[in-house]
């Protein structure tokens, strides 16, 4: 039987409870607007980059790997060429995307493969939603996903890493709300092995199956990250011997602090909201988190703890022009965001009621 999720956590609030939600939920969106309008926010958000120069870099390795040339010899000689720091092995992309996509006998396929994985985005998460009850909602979600996914077919944007790691992120969060878990861990720590950016996703797919007591899905997972860190180990191997003893590294390293300010300007990706003002991103990110946090199904807390986790992380972690790493989450934000209308309704008829309904509906609950 589908889960029923017409009505929100929120419902079950207090007037009280509800009332202080509202409050939180309007200051946060009044900080957020402000951070995006602050003069100290211009420059950071509001100038959505997927890195033209990244772009280029990596459809320049493929264009290499398709010539004949192996991943790493690629990589190395349009590095340097092109004057990216390299002492870091974290500014050495892991080979798994561009190496396929060289390899494929067209490098356009590539593209259609990741149109065809995001086509599977659009019907996996409408089939979720709509099994939890609302098929506006779904057909609005799909809507919304268009956003993020239309990046994976405009230009060369497909041969970017993290492009791939937030639709395959997305494609098994709606792969474990269809009840298939199996699917869910594979095409999870196949975005990891795609983008290390991608492990906090892992991290909480593993951590939810233990608190469930899913011994195989945990084993599986075990087993996923285990290969995974001796996928990395060969990856630093490998460029560890190719890093030159005068390769440069950034001045200020990965830990930058950048806070709401920075955290907002990945929200942006997303070929919506990179039309429209700053502003814009600063209200969908608070209704989006509004809407995960009273998402209470299975999908909804898987969706809203990996999209907490990422925002969480690139408070601290991440450069301005790691803007493009958005892109992670970006079609999580559309299944959170289409959870605002129904949340703010419910939230918002807590919040009216008197004592004595709050008290027999809390009684009604303890009973149930």
């Amino acid at each position: 039987m589908p889960q029923n999720s017409r009505s929100s956590g929120y419902a079950r609030l207090t007037p009280g409870q509800a009332r202080m939600v509202l409050l939180a939920l309007l200051l946060v969106t009044v900080f957020c607007v402000a951070v995006t309008l602050s003069p100290m926010a211009q420059g950071r958000v509001g100038k959505p980059e997927c890195r033209e120069g990244d772009v280029v870099l990596y459809r320049a390795e493929v264009d290499r790997i398709h010539a004949g040339q192996g991943y790493y010899q690629a990589a190395s000689a349009e590095l340097l060429a092109r004057g990216y720091t390299t002492r870091s092995v974290f500014n050495w992309r892991l080979p798994l995307p561009i190496w396929l996509i060289g390899r494929m006998p067209a490098v356009g396929l590539g593209k259609v493969l990741l149109g065809l994985l995001a086509a599977a985005v659009l019907l996996t998460a409408y089939e979720a939603l709509a099994r939890e009850g609302s098929v506006w909602r779904a057909l609005g979600c799909s809507v919304l996903l268009t956003g993020p996914l239309m990046l994976c077919v405009l230009g060369d944007i497909f041969v970017m890493p993290v492009i791939w790691a937030g639709v395959l992120i997305t494609l098994s969060t709606c792969a474990y709300g269809l009840n298939r878990p199996a699917w869910g861990t594979v095409i999870g720590l196949s975005a990891a092995f795609c983008c290390e950016l991608a492990l906090p996703y892992c991290a909480v797919c593993a951590a939810i199956a233990w608190q469930n007591r899913r011994r195989a899905e945990l084993a599986a997972w075990a087993i996923g990250l285990a290969a995974w860190l001796v996928y990395f180990g060969l990856h630093w191997v490998q460029v560890a011997e190719l890093i030159t003893p005068d390769a440069r590294a950034h001045s200020d390293g990965w830990i930058q602090f950048g806070g709401a300010s920075f955290v907002l300007s990945t929200v942006q990706m997303n070929s919506y909201l990179l039309l429209l003002p700053q502003w814009v991103a600063a209200l969908y990110f608070a209704a989006a988190m509004f809407g995960f946090a009273g998402w209470h199904t299975p999908l909804g807390q898987r969706a809203g703890l990996s999209a907490a986790l990422f925002v969480a992380g690139l408070g601290i972690v991440g450069q301005e022009f790691n803007q493009y790493w958005g892109s992670l989450f970006a079609p999580l934000f559309c299944l959170g965001f289409v959870q605002f209308p129904q949340s703010l309704r419910d939230l918002w008829k807590a919040a009216a009621n008197s004592a004595a309904d709050s008290g027999r509906f809390q009684e009604k609950h303890r009973i149930g």
